[in-house]
């Protein structure tokens, strides 16, 4: 029987709510993987750097939107592994999902990421995410 249980993954993220977090991020061997309900972005030197769709994440729909708009629009953008030092040295930090879409983060581990403020990049990302949201929203309209 194979199955796909993210209860772990619920838990850790109630540990960081409990903690007064956003988020957990999730590593394995070192590499960035995910967020406990959520992909993780980094943006250095004004590239868009995620990890590669591999066994090691769950991609979600915002990830691949979020790919799709930053190719769209000629934002820099990298499919890689991230290592956890990678993520401490960053001018950026985002978290995606389908309920939050594209979200800032400004501090890990108690520490600020970039300027402790959201940056230039996600609030680009943002505009467009918006954009799209209300493009497709209007076409939906029509629809009906």
């Amino acid at each position: 029987l194979k199955t796909v249980s993210l209860l772990a993954n619920v838990l850790l993220r109630q540990q960081a709510i409990d903690a007064g977090c956003a988020e957990t991020i999730l590593l394995r061997d070192g590499l960035l993987s995910e967020g406990a309900t959520s992909n993780i972005f980094v943006v250095k030197d004004g590239v868009l750097r995620a990890p590669s769709r591999d066994h090691r994440m769950l991609a979600g729909i915002t990830y691949d939107l979020v790919l799709e708009l930053a190719a769209r629009h000629g934002m820099p953008c990298e499919l890689r592994d991230i290592a956890d030092a990678e993520l401490r040295v960053a001018d950026e930090l985002w978290l995606t999902s389908s309920t939050r879409e594209v979200l800032p983060i400004v501090s890990l581990d108690g520490q600020a990421v970039g300027t402790g403020k959201p940056g230039p990049a996600v609030r680009q990302m943002q505009a467009w995410y918006g954009a799209y949201r209300s493009q497709v929203a209007r076409a939906s309209a029509c629809d009906v």
